[in-house]
């Protein structure tokens, strides 16, 4: 999985290159996960992320949406999140 989780973070590194951001304007970060990640999590992950690292991850443990992936992680950046509840 640290395996996964490092080349998962170069991609996702290239992404935000190639739409002109960095960590910095990253709010929130997502990993699609069954297998633990405390391991790997503050060198793999939180410190290559930097100033998103602030923000932590939500780590959700289950099967990644996507069938046949062990390890999926999405990030994205907004200025306000607003979180209804629920009823």
């Amino acid at each position: 999985m640290r395996e996964k989780a490092r080349f998962v973070m170069a991609t996702m590194q290239e992404r935000l290159r190639t739409l002109g951001g960095d960590w910095s304007r990253v709010t929130a970060i997502d990993i699609y996960t069954a297998h633990p990640i405390h391991e790997f999590l503050a060198g793999e992950i939180l410190r290559p992320a930097g100033p998103a690292a602030i923000h932590g991850v939500r780590w959700y443990p289950s099967r990644p949406p996507i069938q046949g992936l062990d390890y999926e992680m999405d990030l994205r950046g907004v200025a306000r999140e607003l979180v209804l509840p629920t009823r």
